[in-house]
């Protein structure tokens, strides 16, 4: 149960910049990354989650601080 309904993406489209944005990954960021893409979010173990959190705060941060 959500306390709050999600905003719809138009709402962080507004929020984007057109700008090109540059992070520098480490070697288990650019890995967690990988095994994301191929075999999905429910294949990360609780550390790999962390892991990949603290890479989307990241990028939330240089996209929008």
């Amino acid at each position: 149960m959500r306390l709050f309904e999600a905003s719809n993406f138009e709402r962080y489209k507004e929020l984007a910049t057109s700008e090109p944005i540059t992070v520098e990954l480490t070697a288990d960021q650019q890995a967690v990354i990988l095994k994301t893409h191929d075999y999905g979010l429910n294949a990360l173990t609780e550390i790999e989650e962390r892991l990949l959190l603290g890479l989307i705060f990241t990028l939330k941060n240089e996209i929008h601080p």
